[in-house]
């Protein structure tokens, strides 16, 4: 690897001094604190009878009553979940203590109309996205000192998209974005191994974590070497499978391998609420359309989409510098997340969303990634508020239907719009690049 003084962006980072101690640690605490109390404030707000916050009572009753080993033992939505095993964790724990605090017989019909336990599956949301906040804080404090931290840790714990989807709607994004935003900082300090065990981790917890591995690969590959990243391919595995020792111990691996089928059959459509390509394409219909119809002969959209994944995936991995550090791998693999999002079928409002974690990481970089970030902040807020069953009856008695389409498509036409700036910037050659951005004081 290359040393740390042949990068610019850290010869900035060592040159300032990181507040150490407490004092160093009072401002992001402080920061996580209000953000706390802010989420609580938002965990108040009963949960809409149609929001996903129905299937997570449903998973946490089927996992209270069988354990992790029975998360996919049944049937989706009611007795099998689309997560990951990591995520079922945090659903055990929920169902523990709402059985013991509550309802020892977790009668469904109770819990369904239950406050308390959507706050408990709730916090399955929440609590990550406070402890993404103080990593963020932590990685970002030991590289380029309390300030940035600070501001950045801000920016995302006080994030009203990020906060309207762990608080709010319950979606326990922040988890694997954590992970791989970790992940991600070990792999610039060179550290791969260590990098590995998160991608581990990140992988067995969500889905939209399997976008950046090809991403993950590559670096690795680039920077590391082959050997190192063969070691690195096991560590994540063993990682990985050691979120299944459950399901090992009571003889429900097996049930693991019918997770993918249940992900692929579920909302086989061209976009599920996503602001993206397809919703643009397809203007917004309101009745679905299923990725596997013709979008032009017998071109259908998923195969469409499949080659735009491949040519926005190889765009950016030709722009990848593999040596990037403070923050450059960072934001490209928020540029890929973000193209993933973009061009995919399937997606749904929220899968944006480990974006926001991915650039903050490289926000003390230059004005232009905070410029991306507020937009990507707005544009992903925008997305789900405006399909949030909850809001339904106030969005018709302020504006007609027709209206919210329009502003629907614009969102999602500004989230383009975004795409191909975001790319352009990309194909600024890397001495002009640093030119700039040696004109503009990094914040």
């Amino acid at each position: 690897a290359a040393p740390a003084a042949s990068s610019p962006g850290r010869a900035k980072a060592a040159s300032r001094t990181p507040a150490t101690g407490w004092s160093g640690w009072l401002p992001g605490l402080f920061v996580v604190a209000l953000a706390t109390v802010v989420c609580a404030a938002v965990l108040t707000i009963p949960s809409d009878p149609a929001s996903d916050v129905l299937h997570y009572k449903y998973w946490t009753r089927q996992i209270a009553t069988y354990g992790v080993s029975g998360s996919y033992s049944g049937t989706y939505p009611e007795t099998a979940a689309i997560y990951p095993p990591v995520t079922m964790y945090g659903y055990r724990v929920a169902g523990w203590l709402y059985r013991h605090l509550y309802d020892l017989t977790f009668d469904m019909d109770v819990a369904l109309e239950s406050q308390p336990l959507a706050v408990l599956d709730k916090l399955v949301a929440v609590v990550p996205h406070l402890l993404c906040a103080l990593a963020i804080f932590a990685l970002l404090k030991r590289r380029f000192g309390s300030g940035p931290a600070t501001l950045a840790t801000a920016a995302y714990a006080l994030n009203p998209a990020a906060i309207f989807d762990a608080a709010y709607w319950g979606q326990p994004d922040a988890v694997h974005a954590m992970f791989l935003l970790i992940a991600i900082y070990w792999f610039e300090e060179d550290r791969p191994l260590v990098g590995y065990a998160f991608i581990g981790l990140a992988a067995a917890t969500k889905p939209q974590a399997w976008a950046l591995l090809p991403f993950l690969g590559y670096v690795s590959l680039r920077r590391f070497g082959l050997s190192t990243s063969v070691v690195g391919a096991v560590v994540a595995g063993l990682t990985a499978l050691a979120t299944c020792i459950p399901f090992i111990v009571y003889g429900t691996f097996s049930e693991l391998f019918k997770l993918p089928g249940l992900i692929a059959e579920t909302m086989q459509v061209v976009s599920a609420n996503a602001h993206n390509v397809w919703w643009i394409v397809t203007r917004g219909k309101p009745d679905f359309v299923w990725d596997g119809e013709p979008l032009i002969g017998p071109l259908t959209y998923r195969q469409a989409a499949a080659g735009l994944t491949l040519m926005v995936m190889a765009f950016g991995l030709w722009r990848t510098n593999p040596r990037g550090r403070d923050g450059e791998l960072s934001a490209t693999a928020a540029y890929l997340a973000f193209a993933w999002f973009m061009v995919t079928t399937r997606a749904h409002e929220n899968h944006a969303f480990f974006v926001l974690p991915l650039l903050v990481m490289a926000t003390p970089r230059s004005r232009f990634v905070w410029a991306l970030f507020g937009v990507l902040s707005l544009t992903l807020f925008l997305n789900m508020a405006y399909h949030d069953f909850g809001l339904e009856a106030w969005r018709l008695s302020v504006l007609p239907p027709e209206t919210w389409l329009r502003l629907q498509l614009a969102n999602a036409a500004l989230n383009l719009l975004l795409l191909i700036v975001w790319s352009a910037r990309l194909l600024v050659p890397e001495r002009r690049a640093r030119a700039m951005m040696a004109a503009i004081d990094p914040i």
